[in-house]
């Protein structure tokens, strides 16, 4: 299962770079920081360095979709 981080450029925050999170735990603080109104968000792949900025489309069958 993948592992991702959360970075937030708007605020140069890095989010669980010492516990990456699942897709959904990752989504799901997407959402919070973007109802906080940062609106840049992005996910990172921790084992691929992938870059991920349409989140919503990570998770397009997770069980909260």
């Amino acid at each position: 299962m993948a592992r991702y981080t959360v970075h937030v450029p708007e605020s140069q925050t890095s989010m669980g770079a010492d516990n990456p999170m699942t897709g959904l735990e990752a989504y799901t603080k997407v959402r919070e920081l973007r109802a906080m109104g940062f609106q840049a968000v992005s996910l990172r792949n921790v084992d691929t360095g992938e870059e991920i900025t349409d989140v919503a489309s990570l998770v397009l069958d997770s069980p909260d979709g």
